[in-house]
């Protein structure tokens, strides 16, 4: 709407610019529509370029002024110069929109140049006895400055309220959802790690409980605290991470696990009670940290899917290094006969699935014809991810 609003009134103060710089002039229409034109022209111009828009009105208004300068007839004296009125008005409207647009000293300085402009057009070109239109228009042009100025200053004023607005949002959202992370990681200290503790001291203090215990049975308990001990200690990583304000806090408890860390996940997996055959195809080569730590806990999540749902079940573990990523592969038959799996909640497809989308990839999850219960994913290595 502003558009077609500054359009309509170019179109009308060039029309009637054309009409009375053709009498004045006494120039046929076409010749004074050019000129009218030029004049009207920079007022829809400074809707997108004020600068470029003032300087164009400043030369449009030269043709009129030269042209009524040379005039000798008696009737010069009678008429505004060095603009028409349609001119003077469109230069106004350009002043203003100009003054609403950029900065106040680019304004001050473009009056400045008008009325220089104009001072030696009156000193080279009028006689001594013609009064034309620069103290009229130096007095518009400075009111239109004031209320451009003003309005740009209110419309400063809000967008920077806005902007103040939308930080206090910002901080807002950002201080609630530390808390909350703050709370969720005092909760899971509460609730987690001290029965770890306890199931990790339990599983050592057990063995010496038994006179002469089995291997077995030790190895077991052995097995049953580095678990233990392993889960407290990415607990403590997981609430580090919770607990800091930072968007990638660092690792300060204990390395996160990387693809060298397969074969110890498939014994200790296996040390359960799991029949696991694992296949690694490819030429090994370093991956960034990020692809690693999912490959692993992608791995980690459906062999945990396996025993809790599958227990006795046989599983396959193949990890394949491609050309511009890594495919894993984990299948598990169904449980043996009389074995009853617990039901989950799905939280650990949903972490596969997020894992996996983050970085660009793709994956497939769901039972095969044989009746096995296949993930498979595929992870890109390249940056562009």
């Amino acid at each position: 709407m502003p558009l077609a609003f500054t359009v309509l009134v170019a179109v009308d103060l060039a029309a009637a610019g054309t009409v009375i710089v053709a009498e004045r002039l006494r120039l046929p229409w076409w010749a004074a529509a050019p000129v009218a034109g030029a004049q009207a022209l920079p007022l829809v111009l400074a809707l997108f370029r004020p600068v470029a828009a003032w300087w164009l009105s400043l030369a449009a208004s030269l043709p009129y002024a030269i042209g009524v300068a040379l005039d000798d007839s008696a009737a010069r004296a009678e008429v505004p110069w060095p603009w028409t009125e349609p001119g003077l008005l469109a230069y106004l409207g350009v002043t203003l929109l100009v003054a609403y647009r950029v900065r106040t000293g680019v304004s001050v300085s473009q009056w400045l140049l008008t009325l220089l402009l104009g001072g030696v057009l009156t000193v080279a070109l009028s006689p001594p006895s013609f009064i034309g239109d620069l103290l009229p228009l130096a007095v518009l042009s400075v009111c239109a400055l004031a209320v451009g100025a003003t309005l740009r200053g209110r419309s400063q004023a809000r967008r920077d309220l806005r902007e103040q607005e939308a930080l206090t949002e910002f901080e807002r959202t950002r201080r609630t959802l530390l808390e909350e992370r703050t709370r969720i990681a005092r909760e899971l200290h509460d609730v987690v790690a001290h029965h770890m503790s306890v199931v990790a001291a339990q599983a050592e203090a057990a063995p010496y409980r038994v006179a002469e215990s089995p291997q077995e049975l030790t190895d077991s308990f052995a097995s049953i605290r580095e678990n233990a001990v392993g889960a407290l200690r990415e607990l403590r990583h997981i609430l580090g991470m919770l607990r800091s304000s930072e968007e990638n806090p660092q690792p300060r408890h204990a390395p996160q696990p990387t693809l060298e860390n397969i074969d110890d996940l498939v014994a200790n997996v296996r040390a359960a009670g799991l029949r696991i055959d694992t296949v690694i195809s490819g030429e090994a080569r370093p991956v960034p940290q990020r692809v690693e730590l999912s490959a692993f806990r992608i791995t980690q999540e459906a062999l945990s899917n396996a025993l809790r749902h599958s227990p006795g079940c046989q599983a396959e573990v193949e990890l394949s290094y491609g050309r511009s990523g890594i495919g894993i592969r984990v299948a598990n038959s169904p449980a043996v006969a009389g074995a009853t799996g617990e039901k989950g909640t799905g939280h650990g497809v949903v972490g596969i699935w997020e894992r996996t989308s983050m970085l660009g990839g793709s994956v497939r999850i769901g039972p095969r014809e044989d009746g096995w219960f296949e993930v498979m994913a595929s992870l890109p290595t390249g940056e562009r991810e």
